[in-house]
């Protein structure tokens, strides 16, 4: 029974063996390069997802390589902008391997792919250095330049990938970070300072413009109300001499009269409904005013004051 178990065990162990030297698992996010005596053609291609069969090494050599987009990211680093403002940047590439073939012969490993692409995007970043601070950072999506800035990164590398025959291809470039150093800083601060002062400086002309304007407006409305009005008063009182001429022609035939006639108007607003007007007997005589011809005779004698009664009744 022993015998038997141990038979059987060897028997896995050497199949084991015999489907590791002879046998490889190819997943579906993999690409794998099958050499011959570590020479590649373009049948040693395999991308097929399965179980494929091999010679034992140093015949077939298999070397897998990912299907997915792998991802750079360089180091922060201190760059000058176009206007003369300092920015520590911070940038990043996505890639895969496009064609596994040239890249088996030219790089072989992932980690120098990536030691590649590093170089090269670090000069890239001179690309940066032509834009202005206003077109990294800016709260006004329309004045930033990011987007042409990633693009012409982007062409940049792959011409020169596609001059190197890695075999590799860029997916996307971009900016992962931007940072402002201290002394930026402060220089931004006194712009926005700078900027908001001559905002309010052209805000406080264009108040004081519309201000004299309106001034001037309500001034000439003003005048043409006032010379309306002048007008007018003009007009009424030539009416009025118009008309008080023609009572002075009456007034003129009897001066006394019309003189005695103003009195008694002037009297009657003197005295009110509730004042009592006392006249001695010798008085009375002043009816005859109201008897006599206008042209008749002169007026007669002086008559006596009214006397005040107590209690402020006349």
């Amino acid at each position: 029974m022993k015998n038997s178990f141990t038979i059987l065990a060897g028997l896995a162990i050497a199949a084991a063996l015999v489907s590791y030297m002879f046998l490889y698992q190819l997943r579906y996010d993999q690409v794998a390069v099958r050499t011959t005596f570590d020479r590649a053609d373009q049948g040693s291609v395999q991308d097929t997802p399965g179980l494929k069969w091999r010679l034992p090494w140093p015949i077939h050599k298999v070397t897998h390589y990912s299907k997915r987009i792998q991802l750079l990211e360089d180091k922060l680093e201190e760059l000058q902008t176009a206007d003369g403002k300092s920015v520590i940047v911070r940038t990043y590439l996505t890639w895969r391997i496009e064609n596994p073939l040239e890249f088996y012969v030219t790089l072989k490993d992932p980690a120098e792919a990536s030691r590649q692409l590093s170089s090269r995007l670090r000069e890239i970043r001179g690309i940066i250095s032509r834009y202005r601070l206003d077109e990294l950072v800016n709260l006004d999506r329309d004045r930033l330049k990011l987007s042409a800035i990633e693009d012409e990164a982007k062409a940049t590398l792959e011409a020169s990938l596609a001059k190197s025959g890695y075999g590799l291809k860029v997916e996307s470039v971009g900016i992962y970070k931007i940072v402002l150093p201290e002394s930026t800083t402060e220089k931004i601060f006194e712009t926005m300072i700078k900027t908001r002062e001559r905002l309010a400086e052209n805000a406080l002309q264009e108040g004081q413009a519309q201000a004299s304007a309106i001034r001037s407006e309500a001034q000439s409305s003003r005048d043409r109300i006032l010379a309306f009005a002048e007008r007018r008063a003009q007009a009424i009182r030539s009416q009025g001499d118009r008309e008080a001429s023609k009572e002075y022609e009456s007034f003129a035939r009897n001066e006394e009269f019309a003189i005695f006639l103003r009195k008694v108007e002037a009297l009657k607003k003197m005295l009110d409904h509730n004042t009592t007007f006392v006249l001695s007997a010798d008085s009375l005589g002043i009816l005859d005013w109201f008897n006599r011809d206008p042209g008749q005779g002169p007026k007669p004698a002086a008559y006596p004051e009214p006397s005040l009664q107590p209690g402020g009744r006349r």
